[in-house]
């Protein structure tokens, strides 16, 4: 994974796990059944994408390298295999899994060794699901309020999870994209909590975090001035199936 950025979410786990979006419920729809079937989730973080599929039956493991993040995680969900491990190096025997799930991750993994590792432990047929839960980039005003996350005003790069294309490696077939389009209410103190949890505003001072949250404040307030925001969502994927 890489430096800094990608292990620098532990120092606000709390956070993290209290004002990032869950997966919605409807998402289990678009992804079809997973009840009873062995999931490995790759870098949990706290676990909001591991209680959802935890909640829908799936016989789950999960690797989370951050020790912080994973005792988020653990605390939550104490009956959850949980493993201290990367992408890159899976703890875990050939063939071990029938699907394989990352949210908002991917673009932090060593490649081509983290989809070595999946594709290893992935049996015949099995699945990879690489999903990105985030703000829906057709509305001009949410990308520019997210932007401000950013030193540089760029978005981070977790929207590249939907256009992953796996049409050159043959080890993998049956390529669709999945979407799903949802709304998370949120009010001012919610976002502003929100916004301390991407690693954009982690690297920066108290002082420049201080400014920060008084020019979110202010964004809120002029597009909402109840305080109340109706964040359009989108969770976008690549879902594919391991042949062997």
């Amino acid at each position: 994974m890489e430096g800094y950025r990608a292990l620098s979410f532990g120092s606000v786990a709390d956070l993290y796990d209290r004002f990032r979006p869950a997966p919605p419920a409807e998402l289990a729809d678009v992804l079809g059944e997973i009840a009873g079937r062995e999931v490995l989730e790759i870098a949990a973080g706290t676990g909001l994408c591991t209680r959802f599929l935890a909640s829908h039956g799936a016989r789950l493991s999960v690797v989370e390298p951050d020790d912080d993040m994973r005792a988020v995680l653990c605390a939550r969900s104490p009956q959850i295999r949980a493993f201290a491990a990367h992408a890159e190096s899976l703890p875990f025997a050939d063939c071990s899994f029938d699907v394989v799930v990352t949210s908002s991750a991917w673009h932090w993994f060593r490649q081509p060794d983290a989809l070595n590792e999946v594709a290893r432990v992935l049996g015949d047929r099995g699945e990879l699901w690489v999903l990105g839960n985030g703000f829906n980039r057709r509305h001009q005003w949410l990308v520019d309020l997210m932007a401000l996350r950013e030193f540089e005003g760029r978005a981070p790069g977790a929207q590249r999870a939907h256009e992953l294309d796996f049409a050159d490696d043959d080890r993998f077939c049956d390529q669709r994209r999945v979407m799903l389009e949802w709304t998370w209410t949120r009010d001012v103190e919610s976002i502003v909590q929100l916004f301390h949890t991407y690693s954009g505003v982690i690297a920066r001072s108290e002082e420049q975090r201080r400014a920060l949250d008084a020019r979110v404040r202010e964004r809120i307030l002029a597009l909402a001035p109840d305080g109340v925001l109706e964040l359009p969502m989108t969770v976008r994927g690549t879902l594919v199936t391991r042949v062997r």
